[in-house]
Order: C-alpha cells, then structure tokens, then sequence
C-alpha cells in the first residue's frame, strides 16, 4: 500500500475516533485554558487571516523556478479547498462548540482555516522542500488555535486536515498529468 493510501486510512480513523471525543477534547483545553495562550491564540486568529495566507502564497511562489507554474498550483489549491469548504459549510451546517473565545460565522464542519492550510502543504512539499517542516508546524499551530479558541471540534480539525491534504494532493496530480501545462 502506497504512504499517501496508508497516510489517508489512519488519518480517516483518526477522523472517526475524534467525533467520539470532540467533548472531552473541548472540556480538557476549556480546563487548561491560560491568560498568557488566550492572548497568543486571540493575536494569532486576528491578523492570521485569509488574506495575509493570500499574500503569503504570492510570495512564496516567486521563489523559485517555474513562478507561474507554483502560482497557479498554490492558488488552485488555495480556491478549490475554499470552495469545498463553503459547500460542506453549507450541506452540514454543524454547529459551532459554545465555549469559544472568538466570534465565529457560518457552520463548523469542516474547519476553513485548517483545510485551506493542509491543502497547500502538498504542494510546499513538492516545490518548496526548505520550508516544508516550518509550513507544518504553521498548519498544525492554526489547526491547534481552531481548537484552543473553541470555534471547532477535533473532528472538524480532522475532516480539515483530511479534505486539504486530498485537495492538495489532486492539485500536483491536475499539473502532473500535464492537463495543465
């Protein structure tokens, strides 16, 4: 079985397990929740926005070969993962968890910040191997504050991590069958 296949099979299982914990898991960071981590993670939601991760993606593709190219794999990536999520926003229309520190919109399932940032890190891995540990550690801290703030449940994480890394993955798959050239 191939790593991906393998990678996918553990992380759907994970998937499943995180729906059955989603409140042990919001009571257990609400516990342990401290002034110093509520100001960092309130800071980090703030100017962590969708158009600076824009901004930063527009950067990135500019360092190296191909610039076109890595431009249009990052955004493809970047819209069709935004995509996705509005329409499962809309068809599960989940409700947020209660004890958030921040103001949330729409629906929870699956979080937009945590697909949006798994679906690009196939492509960082790809293109841009110097900064794919540094981009993991990044997605995995916004996946973390998504959790911390209390505007998602770990399963909404999950199915994030789960649908970016498949949105991602068919991307390099869409340039590598030269159906985009």
């Amino acid at each position: 079985m191939k790593k991906p296949v393998k990678l996918m099979l553990i992380l759907l299982v994970i998937l499943i397990i995180s729906f059955y914990i989603d409140k042990f898991i919001l009571d257990l960071i609400k516990i342990l929740r401290i002034d110093v981590l509520n100001s960092f993670f309130i800071f980090f939601a703030k100017y962590f926005d969708y158009y600076i991760l824009a901004l930063v993606i527009t950067i990135i593709s500019m360092f190296k070969n191909n610039k076109i190219k890595n431009f249009l794999k990052l955004w493809s990536s970047f819209l069709s993962a935004g995509l996705l999520v509005y329409i499962l926003k809309i068809l599960v229309q989940r409700p947020r968890p209660l004890i958030n520190l921040i103001e949330a919109s729409n629906s929870s399932f699956p979080s937009g910040h945590t697909t949006i940032m798994f679906a690009l890190f196939p492509i960082i891995c790809k293109n841009f191997k110097e900064i794919r540990y540094f981009w993991l550690f990044i997605s995995i801290l916004v996946a973390f504050s998504r959790i911390y703030l209390g505007v998602h449940h770990l399963s909404d994480i999950m199915g994030g991590i789960i649908l970016g890394l498949l949105v991602g993955i068919n991307i390099i798959n869409l340039f590598n069958h030269k159906l985009i050239k």
